[in-house]
């Protein structure tokens, strides 16, 4: 079995912001023990080896690592495509020079709002916003593609309509919409309610097939249906966690996904590949005979799935339902 095809590598889980819904519960300093630069290099080798095609760096923020120029060098050497995920405020042109040195083919850079106001009470800081869109200007002036992620909670919910037309402007890439799963610091943010949900998804559905930039949509898997249901054909199927989509935490700490923090195993003691193929979890997570409630009986499984991190979080069980689906049983 190769692994997934896209992994996210959590490479501290320092940050120097203090988001409200940090999946990571990150904090100004480093976890004890992460990974090693030397552990890091023999992940990277471990996934070139295994089939894996696209390598996310993230965090915490992942730029206050010292060693990520080295370690995302050794990824592109290793026929990696290397991707970084940052807040944007530690970006500089040193930063971007060394990006660009060590091979990064996209930055995602957070973004909450199109509005300081709501984008720095998401992230913690004033000045939080104008520092994400000098990051921005400065990563694109350097030739580096750019992608905003979007975290959607009932506090920015209504700033979402104004996002293509901003995002054009700016001249950013790709827009990924995550729709907020109650993990780490989101336990205490109030999510978007289950109707407003549909109707951004609805209306991020007719967005994405007129804006001239790339539209995602990550942790609602409910949107690939409707792309189904009106005679399209899904991109991809709705959650990959522990298919197509795999995660390694800052020590090392195998999960399906970032937001889906059961532990399957860690590198540390068993080899990667191993992990992958035999974790019980994992293996549940792959089945979809063993899924629960609607999402079991449901006819767009293979299109949809559900997010499984919210059905843990939320119902205590990743194979339940995922609660913010709207749909009837089938």
């Amino acid at each position: 079995m190769k692994l997934p095809h896209v992994l996210a590598w959590e490479l501290t889980r320092a940050c120097n912001l203090n988001c409200v819904h940090c999946r990571a519960s990150a904090t100004n300093s480093p976890a004890e023990d992460e990974l090693t630069t030397k552990e890091g290099m023999t992940l990277l080798d471990d996934l070139a080896r295994g089939g894996t095609r696209l390598v996310i760096l993230s965090g915490g923020e992942a730029l206050v690592r010292p060693d990520v120029f080295e370690l995302a060098a050794r990824g592109t050497s290793l026929g990696l495509r290397m991707t970084l995920a940052t807040n944007g405020s530690p970006v500089t042109e040193s930063v971007a020079r060394n990006l660009l040195d060590a091979g990064i083919a996209r930055v995602s850079v957070s973004l909450d709002g199109v509005t300081a106001g709501v984008h720095d009470a998401f992230r913690g800081l004033g000045g939080a916003f104008a520092m994400a869109m000098r990051g921005i200007e400065i990563l694109l002036a350097h030739g580096i593609p750019v992608q905003v992620n979007t975290t959607v909670a009932a506090a920015n919910i209504h700033e979402m309509g104004l996002f293509p037309e901003f995002l054009e402007h700016i001249g950013v890439m790709a827009w990924h919409v995550f729709f907020l799963v109650p993990t780490g610091r989101g336990h205490d943010v109030e999510p978007a309610k289950v109707a407003q949900y549909r109707r951004m998804l609805e209306d991020f559905h007719g967005a994405s097939r007129s804006a001239r930039i790339e539209c995602k949509a990550t942790c609602a898997p409910q949107y690939y249906r409707m792309f189904e249901e009106q005679g399209g054909s899904a991109p991809t199927k709705g959650c990959l966690a522990g298919t197509g989509f795999g995660f390694v935490s800052a020590t090392g700490v195998v999960q399906p996904c970032g937001f889906l923090q059961i532990d399957c195993g860690s590198i540390r003691r068993t080899p990667l590949q191993e992990i992958w193929e035999t974790s019980e979890t994992l293996r549940a997570l792959r089945d979809a005979d063993r899924l629960l409630g609607k999402c079991g009986t449901c006819g767009f499984t293979a299109v949809c799935g559900g997010c499984r991190a919210r059905a843990y979080e939320v119902r205590g069980d990743a194979l339940q339902t995922d609660p913010i689906c709207w749909y009837p049983p089938s």
